[in-house]
């Protein structure tokens, strides 16, 4: 069992190397706070891609060496969240909520990290799972101090993290992860998804070339959900390219939103 989910996993995964290698770069010099938003919105995207990697390990695939990818990774993104809230933390003393939940995000990485370094157990990737969402959760509360502007930005980021956490929750069901409410997971992702996008199609900021993406994403979403409802379809491999699909989508659209701020 275990020999075939690793060569199913090595055929999903065709073609994604360039959506799902994490890429943690250097803050820019003299970041503006725009900048710093917009890369933290990432930053809460890649805690999903660590955990894929994470997941591909445990599934024993070596397809773009995610032990690697992981062991280069997880530093980086150390000294990046490190510096983003020493960024962040000075800004929010006006807001103590979220100063301190943008702080306590932090604490949970440290757990996490340690975690992700260790050799993967089921137990521990429903810990990983679990620490990730409030992860998410936590360091989006430094958008108290976003502009009306960076709102598209925000929805993208989510709309970013909806095909991995489809793709993460499917890659734990593959290993044998006891996963009780798989399809509500599922279909509330679906939800989210769709919701986001009914927004982003009403945005007052899009150019032609975001509403291109838009609606190349909404297309392609419509797929994924044919392909995860339609029990006779091949849907371990289809599920994951059309979310890669979807991911580059908008990653690009996010770029194009970003490329906007000031």
């Amino acid at each position: 069992m275990q020999t075939k989910a690793i060569r199913i996993i090595g055929i999903l995964l065709l073609a994604a190397t360039t959506a799902w290698s994490l890429d943690v770069s250097p803050l820019p010099k003299n970041m503006t706070l725009s900048q710093a938003l917009y890369i933290n919105c990432l930053q809460r995207t890649q805690t999903q891609q660590m955990l894929k990697d994470y997941l591909m390990v445990a599934l024993e695939s070596t397809y773009k060496n995610p032990k690697k990818s992981l062991k280069e990774g997880i530093p980086l993104y150390d000294k990046r969240i490190h510096q983003l809230n020493d960024y962040f933390l000075p800004l929010l003393s006006d807001h103590p909520k979220e100063k301190k939940m943008v702080a306590e995000a932090l604490t949970i990485w440290n757990e996490s990290k340690k975690l992700l370094q260790a050799p993967p157990t089921k137990a521990n990737a429903l810990i990983l799972e679990k620490n990730f969402l409030k992860m998410v959760h936590n360091l989006g509360k430094a958008k108290v101090l976003a502009k009306k502007s960076f709102k598209a930005v925000g929805m993208t980021g989510g709309l970013c993290r909806d095909p991995l956490y489809m793709s993460n929750t499917y890659l734990m069901k593959l290993w044998g992860v006891d996963l009780p409410d798989y399809h509500a997971v599922m279909t509330k992702r679906i939800a989210h998804f769709q919701g986001n996008i009914t927004k982003l199609k009403a945005y007052k900021g899009n150019t032609d070339q975001t509403k291109a993406y838009i609606d190349k994403s909404e297309k392609a979403f419509l797929v994924f959900i044919f392909m995860y409802e339609d029990s006779n379809t091949a849907v371990p491999t289809l599920i994951s390219k059309n979310a890669d699909k979807i991911f580059v989508y908008i990653r690009t659209l996010k770029k194009l939103y970003g490329s906007m701020l000031h």
